[in-house]
């Protein structure tokens, strides 16, 4: 089985932010919150560039890696790293440990929250009609 990873071409990003709406509304029950997407879009008014921002699923991950309580699981049939919820104690240390920012607590969860693919699916790769994001 070939594992997949989402490719992300900053040069064909707008901005629209599409990727944020549908992962929020993915993630969150339906409730659409760009401010918990696992996708964020990084602008840069300067000099008018957009890119989005989303984990990188590493080989190694320093945020399963550094977890004290196993939290950051493995799904070895989509390629991604899966933060368990009921193991997660919020402590932050995965936070900390991401080289690309990608990891986050949950604002109400006090949990950690990252791009799990959406179970092999990203809805994010769907919404984007630039395809500034790809499932490859």
């Amino acid at each position: 089985m070939t594992i997949k990873k989402i490719v992300v071409d900053k040069n064909k990003c707008s901005g629209c932010r599409q990727c944020e709406v549908v992962c929020s509304e993915f993630h969150e029950n339906g409730e659409i919150n760009p401010a918990l997407s696992r996708i964020i879009i990084e602008k840069n008014e300067e000099i008018g560039e957009d890119k989005p921002r989303i984990c990188k699923q590493c080989n190694s991950a320093p945020c399963a890696d550094i977890c004290p309580f196993d939290a950051i699981l493995y799904n070895t049939k989509t390629g991604a790293w899966i933060v368990d919820e009921e193991i997660c104690t919020g402590c932050g240390l995965c936070v900390e440990a991401c080289p690309f920012n990608a990891i986050h607590l949950h604002p109400t969860m006090g949990i950690a929250y990252k791009c799990d693919l959406c179970g092999g699916d990203p809805k994010c790769v769907r919404a984007c009609n630039l395809s500034a994001l790809k499932w490859r």
